[in-house]
């Protein structure tokens, strides 16, 4: 234990003393397990994040922001590298009070089309999430997205949207001091597209590479629906994805992650069919052999807390091809809220995205889009989640939390105060039954803008809403270390 202190007394003597734009380098955790965003173990000495981008051309109502959170009880300092495609890589030190958070604007701090950042606590215990922002007609619109701790040599997103000014861009980002190689790939209704452009493209040291997906000559112009590999010939990196829409299905920007993995089961908690909203499930198969795969929803029925009967649908997912499920035109599945889980028997062989399109009452579209959570290789699954920073205004039906077991349990909500973990009041030790789900308000005036815990004896799923406009948009939590 001493020497452990003397090291991260050491460390936070060396962070201080770096100049405030010296890039140095990079010194990188490494994870058991490929997988979502979750927080490692409170006993390493330093954790490290990577965050897709956000856009920093300087434009009005246009940036983003991450939010560093501190859940020990010492003050700790991060270090920030901002990555540009269209400048040099810079950093910031930043110093995070215990059981507190900071901001970062990131487009304050760096320009460029898209901006990525990698994210160096010491100490280890802290996470970091991404907010990318937007001009709405009714307001700002916002997308938040978890960071990881995990690059991966092999990245894959399963929705894609091209049609007429609808853009998708590619992230790629490399927070490392090696050039990185990748060959990229789009599955298109008429077949699986290699440019010849995209195959052996460099990501040069700490930069960011922005791929138009629709580019005429060069992509997949026009696609109601495209998916696309990327896959790392040498090296490491983090993909994310942009997309904007603004017609009769789609509206507004949606920034996250790409999926680091296939899988052979996806979770999403929530979801929803109604009249004022539009979702569609996308299923990528990237690999050389057919696979059959079954979706499954569970709706919430007359009471939260207690599913209905669920609602199976089988599609087959040709070869390198994407299939989707609009869970609007399954007439067997009931409107409002829901679950779902898409599985196969054919390995871990496929991705699943999830473009969930909300409409607010004064019309405006805000969608969002992200993979769901796939099974992990060694079984585990997490029993507590974070949110690395509450919302600003109350949101009712805010959390959308899943019961894994078959066993009933009791979930408790958290937030971080001056001395860690406080109870919020009426959300401890919530009775949520066997395989089912709960949806609990964040209006406490406590969980605003403060760290959030979501923490349970059994497996569980979190989901938020997050104001966007005067909609919502979705976005996971970041799962605790799994058990």
């Amino acid at each position: 234990m001493l020497v452990i202190a003397l090291l991260s007394l050491l460390g936070l003597v060396w962070l201080g003393q770096q100049p405030r734009d010296d890039l140095g380098v990079a010194s990188f955790n490494v994870a058991p397990e490929v997988w979502v965003p979750y927080v490692p173990s409170d006993d390493i000495l330093e954790s490290t994040w990577f965050c897709p981008g956000v856009p920093a051309t300087g434009e009005t109502d246009v940036g983003g922001a991450v939010i560093v959170t501190n859940t020990s009880d010492q003050p700790t300092s991060a270090r920030v590298t901002f990555l540009s495609d269209t400048a040099a890589a810079r950093t910031k030190i930043v110093d995070v009070p215990a059981f507190d958070r900071v901001q970062v604007d990131v487009d304050a701090e760096q320009q460029g089309t898209f901006v990525a950042t990698s994210v160096e606590i010491l100490g280890g215990g802290g996470l970091v999430e991404q907010r990318a922002f937007y001009p709405a007609s009714a307001g700002l619109g916002q997308s938040v997205t978890p960071c990881s701790i995990n690059l991966s040599s092999e990245w894959y997103l399963a929705e894609g949207y091209t049609v007429d000014l609808a853009e998708q861009m590619l992230l790629l980002s490399n927070p490392s001091a090696d050039q990185v190689v990748v060959d990229v790939s789009f599955h298109t209704a008429s077949g699986m597209i290699e440019p010849s452009v995209y195959n052996g493209l460099p990501v040069q040291p700490y930069s960011v590479r922005v791929i138009d997906v629709g580019v005429e000559g060069g992509g997949a112009r026009g696609e109601a629906s495209v998916g696309v590999s990327v896959r790392a010939v040498r090296g490491a990196l983090m993909v994310g994805r942009s997309t904007t829409a603004d017609d009769d299905r789609r509206g507004g920007t949606s920034i996250s992650m790409a999926a680091p993995l296939l899988a052979d089961r996806w979770w999403f908690a929530d979801g929803v069919k109604g009249p004022q909203a539009s979702e569609r499930f996308s299923v990528l198969n990237p690999t050389n052999e057919a696979v059959t795969v079954r979706a499954t929803f569970f709706p919430a029925g007359e009471a939260e807390d207690v599913a209905a009967e669920a609602v199976t649908s089988v599609i087959e997912v040709a070869s390198y091809d994407v299939a989707v499920i609009d869970a609007g035109a399954l007439a067997e599945l009931s409107e409002g809220d829901h679950s779902a889980m898409f599985s196969t028997l054919d390995g871990r062989s496929i991705v699943v995205d999830r473009a969930l399109t909300r409409v607010s009452p004064s019309g405006v579209k805000v969608t969002s889009i992200a993979a769901g959570v796939p099974d992990r290789r060694d079984g585990l699954a997490p029993k507590s989640w974070l949110i690395a920073a509450g919302p600003s205004v109350e949101v009712e039906r805010g959390l959308v939390i899943i019961n894994l077991d078959d066993v009933d349990q009791e979930v408790s909500l958290s937030t971080y105060g001056s001395n860690g973990l406080v109870a919020v009041e009426g959300s401890t030790k919530m009775m949520l039954p066997a395989a089912s789900r709960i949806v609990v308000d964040l209006t406490e005036t406590e969980v605003l803008g403060r760290p959030i815990a979501v923490e349970s004896p059994g497996r569980l799923l979190v989901e938020r809403r997050v104001p966007s406009a005067d909609a919502f948009s979705s976005a996971w939590a970041i799962a605790g270390m799994p058990f």
